[in-house]
């Protein structure tokens, strides 16, 4: 099972830069005690193979994924 997919923004980042995207996401999602991770994962949608979301990731003009 892949980690992650060539159509995603975040998946394709260099690691660094997804470590501290990763650290300054968790930091705030400490600091809202955990409700700026429930509004995230109840209102936007997700991509089911990366678990991103959808609106990163790259799509043709006729709104099909690049893959």
């Amino acid at each position: 099972m892949a980690s992650g997919c060539r159509d995603c923004k975040t998946c394709t980042k260099p690691g660094i830069a997804r470590w501290m995207q990763d650290w300054t996401v968790g930091f705030i999602h400490l600091c809202t005690a955990g409700i700026s991770l429930l509004a995230k994962r109840g209102t936007a949608r997700h991509c089911p193979q990366c678990k991103h979301y959808l609106s990163n990731h790259a799509r043709r003009r006729d709104g099909s994924f690049q893959d």
